[in-house]
């Protein structure tokens, strides 16, 4: 059985919990950040498919024919 020291605040077990969820959520969302600048070749659109490719090849010569 535990005393209540009448120095200390009632301890918030849900309020503690909740503070630790969000700090670990920030950290996460700092790193990943920090993670996609530093690769920004992640973002750059291309083909899907070997076909997607070839068509997407054929238009780039009949437009610059």
């Amino acid at each position: 059985m535990s005393q209540n020291n009448p120095q200390l605040p009632e301890y918030n077990n849900q309020a503690s919990l909740r503070a630790t969820l969000m700090l670990l959520f920030f950290g996460l969302s700092v790193l990943s950040f920090l993670v996609a600048i530093g690769h920004p070749e992640w973002f750059e659109l291309r083909p899907v498919s070997t076909a997607a490719a070839a068509m997407s090849e054929a238009a780039d010569k009949e437009a610059g024919a």
